[in-house]
């Protein structure tokens, strides 16, 4: 029951009664009380919510269950079971209860007492999801594989994307050298949440170990995309290509080289608008050469002459470099060179032109890190400094965001939630035109800025949207507005968390839902709980098209020794003992953290610092559970989150669930960007 409807519940019994000034008064306060007692909580005031819930459980078992979870929450299991032990003698066999406490039993290793209780909740909820999982897990700790099995195929039958399940029974398959068994179930979990590195290891492993050497290598290069500075995946590679050979490795250079000459990329010009804006787009930045190619022929021109050091043929690979000098050197496919003391500019010379790098590294330190060969409309401009060769895209913006819009949101979306994307980029790219002004360029082509991987993701469909909006932003107050937009806010956005965390009266935190939902932010221990865990239907992030569980809601779990490594990268602090949220944002989202460590304890602040140093979390929205070993150490760090990306802005998935309810573009930016107006550009 959660809190409004608790309000309802009393509301509905004192209208039995003679309505009276007494009664109305009282069920005021309470409606208070709950109020505060959720605001003080998510401030860590713990003391004072502890308080407040333990009076509210004089009269309801809300204050029992809220009381424990905030036990919970603190790692004090034992007092939680305790509490839950008493609301049980009030309220018999209470579901809530009985499974709250069975799952307290498995993380504080009490195994055998969390089965007896699990096994009694099948007894009234027989396909109850989270028993099973809990059982399955228990059995696991008890290493009886056989009843995990059993139970854990039972989960992934009525929840074929549940990732705790599917995990579980890959490690199980793993531990009994059913090595293909484990490989297939890690896919399927990576299929749903491609961020958990450590399954990625599994695999490369796994395929290791059974001789599919292809497949190993693909992934441990992956993971040094991912992680560079991984010792073991640097030792694999090293040994999977003395394994193949270089016949091997000549073979794909081979047929590379192949694909690359047969890729001819042309595309049709955006109309001609005046006085369009043009955007300079960084996307090499201090490499020692790369290779580039043009599907027409193009001119190499100096920056400030314009003078013509270069005639460029069709289809052939050149390569820049930089000589000990500091000056430009273009290779042609002979060997022959090309120097240059200043910036150049290369241009096709036909306007349906394109310019391909070849192997583009993007996503450094990202799940999605790789490199591959991306084409360009405009102008390339070259530069060298000290550090090395740099690569600057030069494109006007609505070409810009012909690549832009497929790179941010999915192509088969709905036509108004692909406009609604367009005007909101358009308009984010207006607002900060010379973001990296220092470094020569107004954008990076990363998250950083908005994902710009060339003319490859164009599609109809998104070209069409960008220029039915054509010079359409959005303002507040007569000025482009900063039209931050995340990719699933997990049912809530919140308010702006950037800069110095100034109030934004257009990024204003909102709940994700067209439909009435008794919800009021912030939330209770216990309403946190579920709505991390079991959230309310109707929410429009929530939608099987893109989000299913790894972006609406998603789980990830950590060994001690992986916390450990991660979080001592950024503080000694020894062995983790405890993390604990220390501070919440009403939408739910995470700003503080305390960690406490054998050697020091510190509070962690910011969202994307807080997600970075636990492993890329997908968001900041998140709860935690320690699970304890016999000896009473952390053995496992449990987050359960909701959303991907910082939240604040326009939800991309939120967007698509309001352009199949009906609303149009504009109707879909002004939810998400409050008391914003609409002016034409150009």
């Amino acid at each position: 029951m959660n809190k409004r409807n608790l309000i309802v519940f009393i509301t509905a019994i004192s209208s039995c009664a003679l309505a009276s000034p007494e009664i109305n008064t009282s069920h005021l306060n309470l409606e208070r009380e709950i109020q505060e007692a959720a605001v003080v909580y998510n401030n860590a005031k713990f003391s004072q919510a502890i308080k407040s819930y333990k009076k509210m459980a004089d009269s309801s078992i809300e204050g029992y269950l809220n009381l424990a979870v905030i036990f919970k929450d603190l790692g004090h299991y034992d007092q939680a079971i305790k509490i839950l032990n008493k609301a049980q003698a009030l309220f018999d066999g209470e579901p809530r209860v009985l499974l709250l406490i069975g799952r307290l039993y498995y993380l504080n290793h009490q195994t055998d007492e969390a089965i007896a209780i699990l096994k009694h909740i099948l007894e009234i909820k027989p396909d109850d999801l989270d028993t099973h999982i809990n059982l399955g897990l228990c059995y696991e700790d008890k290493g009886d594989d056989a009843e995990a099995q059993k139970y854990l195929e039972k989960v992934t039958s009525l929840d074929k994307n549940n990732v705790i399940a599917r995990i579980s029974l890959a490690n199980l398959y793993y531990r009994k050298e059913r090595l293909q068994e484990a490989a297939n179930e890690y896919k399927a979990v990576s299929l749903i949440d491609a961020s958990i590195l450590s399954i990625q290891k599994l695999l490369g492993e796994i395929s290791f170990r059974i001789g599919n050497l292809d497949e190993s290598l693909k992934v441990y290069r992956k993971i040094r995309l991912v992680d560079p500075t991984d010792k073991l995946a640097a030792q694999r590679i090293d040994e999977i290509s003395a394994r193949l050979g270089k016949e091997y490795f000549e073979k794909e250079r081979e047929r590379q080289a192949l694909q690359r000459k047969q890729k001819i990329v042309l595309v049709k010009p955006s109309p001609f608008v005046k006085k369009i804006t043009f955007v300079r787009v960084g996307l090499i930045n201090k490499e020692n050469s790369f290779e580039f190619k043009c599907s027409t022929p193009f001119e190499a021109k100096t920056k400030s002459g314009q003078i013509s050091v270069l005639s460029g043929l069709e289809g052939q690979n050149y390569s820049i470099s930089r000589n000990p000098d500091g000056k430009i050197v273009i290779s042609n496919q002979n060997k022959e060179n090309v120097i240059v003391d200043e910036p150049i500019l290369i241009k096709p010379l036909k306007p349906q032109g394109t310019i391909t790098l070849l192997n583009v590294k993007f996503g450094k330190g990202n799940f999605w890190a790789g490199s591959s060969d991306r084409s360009y409309r405009g102008v390339i401009e070259i530069n060298a400094s000290q550090e090395g060769i740099n690569a600057v895209n030069i494109v006007n913006l609505e070409e810009y965001l012909y690549s832009v819009l497929p790179s941010e949101m999915p192509a088969n979306w709905p036509k108004e939630a692909l406009k609604a994307q367009a005007v909101a980029a358009r308009s984010e790219a207006i607002n900060k035109l010379g973001r990296h002004k220092n470094e020569g360029f107004d954008f990076c082509s990363e998250v950083h800025c908005q994902v710009y991987t060339g003319v490859e993701q164009e599609t109809e469909a998104t070209t069409k949207a960008v220029d039915e909006t054509r010079g359409l932003i959005m303002v507040y107050k007569g000025s482009p507005i900063d039209a931050i937009y995340s990719s699933n806010c997990g049912g809530h956005t919140q308010d702006n968390i950037f800069g110095k965390d100034q109030d934004i009266s257009y990024l204003k935190g909102r709940l994700d839902t067209l439909e009435n939902k008794s919800l009021n932010m912030p939330l209770s221990p216990l309403e946190l709980e579920y709505w991390l865990k079991q959230p309310p239907k109707g929410i429009l992030c929530d939608n099987s098209e893109y989000s299913k569980n790894s972006s609406f809601r998603w789980v990830r779990i950590y060994s001690a020794e992986e916390i450990n490594e991660m979080l001592n990268k950024i503080s000694d602090f020894g062995e983790i003992k405890k993390i604990i949220v220390f501070r919440r944002n009403s939408s739910g989202h995470v700003s503080a953290l305390k960690i406490t460590g054998t050697n020091s304890t510190s509070v962690l602040e910011k969202e994307l610092s807080i997600r970075n140093a636990l492993g890329n979390l997908r968001s900041s929205m998140f709860k935690l559970e320690t699970k304890y070993s016999p000896n009473g150490k952390p053995q496992q760090f449990i987050f359960y989150g909701g959303g991907f990306g910082h939240g604040v802005g326009m939800c991309q998935s939120g967007a698509y669930g309001l352009a199949n309810l009906g609303k149009d573009y504009k109707e879909i930016l002004s939810y998400y960007y409050q008391g914003i107006e609409f002016k034409k550009r150009y």
